[in-house]
């Protein structure tokens, strides 16, 4: 073993032949639990989803934005912003790491010119009302071919992994399953508001639903914080999530075809808040060995 001596210090004395192998076989180790830890699969599944939801959320709020609906637009950001709360919680779950190391750069670097291409188009296809509708598709599909197509690329490079023993689904937390309440109780609020047709109402209570969001993020560290809840979650919770981020915008896209839009909101913000007390004693993701 070779080694460059410090300045003014004695070098040290190289280990015999079997230090030199426990370092190896500790080496090794290393690399053993590491591996155990990330699971490349999982990640790269997240990163598929998390393209499709950038998409939609393109495509969503630049048909808002050409309606000139603020209500609307404020409630697709409120999704992004806990989604991105959420995934963040289950990509740390899978054992993925921030790390800035030299490889990363070219990947960094091509992501951020895909993410940035996206968002001009979308500035001009949201804010000039004169182009086709259809141009809100382009930056939706840069965001899928370009980040969507590396997660796929990923997925088949860890198709050869070894197989990881899933850890049994356990009960949620008391902390967890009311952070769960309360991100039902939030949705169901703006689907209740969607329908609401005092727009003064409507804008206050929103803006105050996205403060306490706010304040949530603040304590994204914490036990309670939405990463948290967001790595306990399993596919049922996730569904849940999904299908009502999609009631408000919904209402507030075809208020105009509803016959009673208030009653409309109450009804589906109700339903809301029941689908996501229901899921709360779902069995969430159990803890990894």
């Amino acid at each position: 073993m070779e080694q460059k001596p410090i300045a003014g210090q004695d070098a040290l004395v190289p280990p015999d032949s079997e230090t030199a192998r426990r370092y190896l076989e500790a080496a090794e180790a290393v690399v053993d639990r590491r591996e155990h830890a990330v699971d490349r699969r999982a990640l790269a599944r997240l990163q598929i989803g998390n393209a499709v939801v950038m998409a939609a959320y393109f495509v969503a709020f630049a048909l808002v934005l050409r309606r000139d609906d603020v209500l609307a637009s404020q409630i697709v950001l409120f999704t992004l912003l806990v989604w991105g709360q959420l995934s963040t919680g289950m990509a740390q779950r899978t054992g993925m790491q921030w790390r800035m190391t030299r490889s990363r750069w070219p990947l960094l670097v091509g992501g951020a010119a895909i993410i940035i291409g996206a968002l001009v188009v979308f500035g001009f296809a949201a804010l000039d009302t004169r182009l086709p509708v259809g141009v809100v598709l382009i930056p939706a599909v840069t965001v899928l071919v370009g980040v969507g197509g590396h997660g796929v690329a990923r997925l088949i490079r860890a198709a050869g992994d070894l197989g990881r023993p899933r850890p049994a689904p356990r009960s949620l937390p008391h902390r967890l399953r009311w952070g769960t309440v309360l991100i039902g109780v939030a949705f169901a609020v703006l689907t209740m508001l969607a329908g609401s047709p005092d727009d003064v109402l409507r804008s206050i209570i929103t803006l105050l639903v996205m403060l306490c969001l706010v304040g949530w993020i603040a304590a994204s560290a914490s036990d309670f914080g939405l990463p948290a809840v967001g790595a306990s979650w399993r596919w049922p919770h996730i569904a849940v999530f999904f299908i009502a981020a999609c009631m408000p915008v919904g209402i507030v896209l075809g208020s105009g075809s509803l016959g009673n839009a208030g009653l409309v909101g109450v009804c589906a913000g109700a339903g809301v808040l029941a689908s996501f007390v229901a899921v709360s004693f779902v069995a969430g993701h159990g803890e990894r060995a």
